[in-house]
């Protein structure tokens, strides 16, 4: 059945619980690149986070599907809502493949590239938060940090796959399992960006 009462601000609600569930999911893989004791419980614990947001982003979907009057268009709902799940799913892809190809202690780079994931997705929280009272300057300002970590770590992912290749001694199939673990961290800060700019989008057609 159809809601079609005033505009429905739940959808800003479950935004904000999704997002802020994406930036816990961002703390706990930094605890465990951090902390590289007792992986299989913090992987897990990551899983369990990934799940949460699924349940999430299946929630707002099936709440558009019955909703007639939503507060902002129904394109951007949705899109922020898969692109959000789309990080989670890099985030707790990174710690699942560290558990799952054995590689060890984390390198430095991977460290500093988490770091930067921790400090994006935190900036998403607010952003989201932002995007409720549609007010231009805060979220441009917000966009500009998420852009800063996302450039950062896309600097970190280009050293540290030259690493890789670049210096001797390094086992293939190591370069193989880091590299794509590289690769998953910066495809979720490229996602990071991709919700800011969504989120942008939404105040532009809204002022």
């Amino acid at each position: 059945m159809l809601h079609l009462g005033p505009r429905n601000d739940v959808f800003f609600d479950l935004l904000e619980k999704e997002v802020a569930n994406l930036h816990e999911g961002a703390r706990q893989l930094l605890s465990l690149v951090n902390d590289y004791t007792d992986p299989q419980t913090k992987v897990d614990h990551l899983l369990e986070i990934e799940h949460r947001g699924d349940d999430i982003t299946r929630e707002i979907i099936e709440r558009l599907n019955k909703t007639f009057i939503t507060p902002i268009e129904r394109e951007d709902i949705s899109g922020l809502a898969f692109t959000i799940d789309d990080v989670l799913d890099m985030v707790a892809g990174v710690g699942d493949r560290m558990l799952l190809y054995e590689v060890g202690h984390p390198t430095p780079e991977v460290v500093e590239m988490c770091k930067d994931m921790e400090r994006a997705t935190g900036a998403l929280v607010k952003l989201i938060h932002e995007m409720r009272r549609l007010s231009f300057e805060p979220v441009r300002s917000l966009c500009e940090e998420v852009k800063r970590w996302e450039m950062d770590a896309d600097q970190l992912y280009r050293r540290s796959v030259a690493k890789l290749l670049n210096e001797p001694g390094y086992d293939p199939i190591y370069v193989i399992k880091w590299k794509e673990i590289y690769e998953k961290l910066e495809d979720g800060m490229d996602f990071c960006e991709d919700v800011s700019n969504l989120v942008e989008g939404v105040i532009l057609k809204n002022a």
